[in-house]
């Protein structure tokens, strides 16, 4: 069963002890895998900050925490570490049972952190990578995820079969921190939106996300 989890996880123990304590409950023995679901855990945190920090970068620390405590949540560990099929391979004790508790959740980061000192942090982030890249992918579809620009191009082409336009110059007043102003043109419904930021990129941004309150207020 154990050579079942490791071929699931895409990882080959050096050490057996380690997963073997991993899929130990409390309940079982006094020897058990409380203080690697400790050690998971936290890795387990830090690879999804990491992950959320670098590969949307638009998104505020707001979004951040709301998307990462979804991938975490109990619920979705439970349920990777059940399409994992740990399940059988935990040795819990006589009367305990895993329907309606954390415990499959918390035995996926036991692993997690077993996997860690068996080797190092980039081969746990590896691990991590296959384990949660369905995760990753249902964020990409998640319209929040977009950008400012992205969402009003996609809602002008549907709406007026056409694109918004920009234009942008450089703020030489040395009292502004921010140096670069974009404006943002919806020429079929006569709008326009000014955006100010440190870079014409993120001006434009600026200018999209005010453009799409714009329409959303008129439509209302």
């Amino acid at each position: 069963m154990m050579d079942n989890i490791s071929s699931n996880l895409g990882y080959t123990f050096s050490d057996r002890r380690l997963i073997e304590l991993a899929l130990t409950h409390k309940s079982f023995s006094i020897e058990n895998n409380e203080r690697l679901e400790f050690l998971g855990d936290a890795i387990l945190n830090l690879y999804v900050s990491e992950k959320l920090y670098a590969s949307y970068q638009d998104l505020n620390e707001g979004k951040l925490t709301r998307f990462k405590a979804s991938i975490v949540s109990r619920d979705n560990l439970n349920l990777v570490a059940l399409n994992l099929e740990i399940g059988e391979g935990i040795k819990l004790g006589k009367g305990e049972k895993l329907e309606g508790n954390s415990i499959l959740g918390n035995t996926l980061e036991a692993l997690i952190g077993a996997v860690f000192l068996d080797s190092n942090f980039n081969e746990t982030k590896q691990v991590l990578d296959n384990l949660f890249s369905h995760n990753f992918k249902e964020l990409n579809k998640i319209d929040e995820l977009k950008d400012p620009k992205s969402c009003l191009q996609e809602l002008i082409q549907k709406k007026y079969k056409s694109l918004p336009r920009y234009s942008s110059k450089e703020n030489t007043t040395s009292s502004y921190k921010r140096r670069f102003e974009a404006t943002c043109y919806v020429d079929e419904a006569k709008l326009r939106s000014n955006g100010m930021a440190k870079t014409r990129k993120g001006a434009e941004l600026e200018a999209a996300a005010i453009m799409l309150k714009m329409l959303e207020d008129n439509d209302s």
